[in-house]
């Protein structure tokens, strides 16, 4: 039987968040600046996937073309720079009979090219897109505490896993770790 590995994304295995990289990258600094000075005083009132897909409405009508041209951009000078050396290192052990997951709610435009190229499947946010422009919406749930577990529940049958090895390091993370047989938290340093 094969081994599960569900590893959570930005905290575990990065040293920086990558959304807040993303709206760096993304996005000219005025124009963040702008909209961090708006959205702070919501913070407290607002989840922080509702802030987000705030962030991602001035994305409205961007034909996802040119949105993911800018996220392959971000994988390439960014994303890759934030891994840690000691996932790198863990996952470089890891045998055949392992399937790895990274779960996540950051968006997969810029995880799913990242994802694939390091050979692990992906669960994460969606954006939602209509005749290829990003309405500024999400298309799913933010994936984040109790949706992890929906949405992995959703795309595996845990009882198929000899087994679960689960990877986190926040409160976001602590409903997906009841899923494993082993739980590591804020494992990587």
């Amino acid at each position: 039987m094969k081994k599960l590995y569900l590893i959570d994304f930005d905290g575990t295995i990065t040293s920086k968040d990558s959304f807040i990289l993303f709206t760096f990258f993304s996005r000219p600094f005025y124009l963040w600046l702008i909209y961090w000075i708006s959205t702070c005083g919501l913070f407290f009132f607002i989840s922080k996937g509702k802030l987000k897909e705030r962030f991602f409405r001035d994305f409205k009508g961007v034909d996802l073309f040119s949105f993911q041209f800018i996220c392959n951009q971000f994988v390439k000078f960014k994303l890759n720079k934030i891994i840690k050396e000691s996932f790198k290192d863990f996952v470089s052990t890891l045998d055949s009979n392992s399937e790895i997951v990274i779960v996540s709610a950051s968006i997969s435009n810029y995880l799913k090219p990242w994802s694939e190229s390091m050979g692990f499947k992906l669960i994460s946010t969606e954006l939602e897109v209509i005749s290829e422009k990003l309405t500024g919406k999400f298309s799913t749930k933010n994936c984040n505490g109790q949706e992890k577990v929906i949405r992995i529940l959703e795309n595996y049958d845990l009882t198929k896993y000899k087994e679960i090895h689960v990877f986190g390091n926040s409160e976001g993370d602590l409903q997906m770790l009841e899923l494993g047989t082993h739980k590591y938290y804020n494992f990587f340093n």
